[in-house]
């Protein structure tokens, strides 16, 4: 066994100790050990990080919200403080048992918010791996590393809120999607298809949706592949949608998320 000086020993804490926790100094010290005010301040910091991801969540009505994200933040930060702590008493005990503990609870978690729609759309796959982020965070925090908990939580808050608008700019304009469409009689599919033919649209699939049977209209989901001119912006979803609509035998036209 390596015994190390008291100067050596200090040399190598300082080296591996969190910026935030090295930054703050004295008070930075009483932060990185076990003490009231480092479970007050680690607890606090993943409540309000897992609630902050949590609101944007719940503003936007997903399966996990508010107390879901602050739940499992706040989980998974006792647990990693739990970890320092028997590390602290037990050296030779397994420090990462309760961190792989925790990122595999999570994934089963998540898997719980994942939805096959029936229209063989999965929906939730966003929900999952923020929880699963958002646990990671929490155990980042609990472990006593700052830096990455708040950076971390920050980057999460990005990519769940602000970087949505650029992704639907994109899903808007994707080359192939489908579009729900309500015709005033059954006619008028072979007019339409041959209307979008004529625009250079290609229609992989059509689907006779028999739950409007009933309603007198004829209804059909249509994969369409847009066409692609060089030098020239892709179609948005919102105007061919538009352009069907103004169509005579046409009763709506959406596309299916």
């Amino acid at each position: 066994m390596i015994f190390l000086s008291a100067e050596l020993f200090l040399v190598e804490m300082n080296r591996y100790m969190d910026p935030i926790v090295k930054l703050l100094g004295r008070w930075g010290e009483e932060l990185a050990g076990v003490s009231i005010w480092s479970v007050l301040i680690r607890l606090g910091l993943a409540i309000l990080c897992g609630g902050v991801l949590g609101a944007e969540r719940a503003v936007k009505r997903h399966a996990a919200g508010f107390r879901t994200y602050i739940l499992v933040s706040l989980g998974a930060a006792i647990a990693g403080f739990t970890n320092q702590f028997i590390y602290e008493c037990f050296p030779s005990s397994d420090v990462g048992r309760l961190g792989n503990g925790v990122v595999t609870g999570i994934g089963f978690l998540g898997a719980g918010t994942i939805l096959v729609t029936s229209r063989s759309k999965i929906k939730g796959l966003t929900t999952a791996a923020g929880l699963w982020a958002c646990g990671c965070m929490g155990l980042a925090i609990g472990h006593g590393f700052y830096t990455i908990g708040i950076a971390a939580g920050i980057i999460i808050f990005t990519v769940l809120s602000l970087i949505t608008p650029i992704e639907n700019y994109f899903i808007d304009r994707a080359r192939l999607f489908t579009i729900h469409v309500e015709l005033n009689s059954r006619p008028d599919l072979k007019q339409l298809i041959n209307y979008l033919r004529s625009k250079g649209f290609s229609i992989s699939n059509v689907e006779h949706n028999l739950a409007y049977a009933s309603s007198g209209l004829s209804v059909y989901s249509i994969a369409l592949l847009a066409p692609y001119i060089k030098g020239q912006r892709a179609m948005s979803h919102t105007v061919i949608c538009s352009m069907i609509n103004e169509l005579d035998y046409v009763n709506h036209a959406e596309v299916l998320l």
